[in-house]
């Protein structure tokens, strides 16, 4: 078993775990609905994936950085 790829294939989902961490809290508060969180999430996420592509190469780069 090839234990880089495996890195590499687990770190899409484990940015997406970080990045919803706080608005599922929120959501569970009952500070703000879930329909709120949900597109704070979307929103993270694409800001994350964006920044993300802008990163030199060899860099990590996003709001999660790994």
């Amino acid at each position: 078993m090839d234990w880089k790829k495996l890195w590499e294939a687990s770190k899409e989902p484990l940015r997406i775990l970080v990045i919803a961490i706080i608005p599922i809290m929120l959501a569970y508060l009952e500070v703000i609905n879930t329909e709120l969180a949900i597109a704070i999430i979307a929103v993270l996420r694409v800001v994350d994936k964006y920044l993300h592509l802008l990163a030199p190469e060899g860099k990590a780069g996003g709001l999660v950085r790994f």
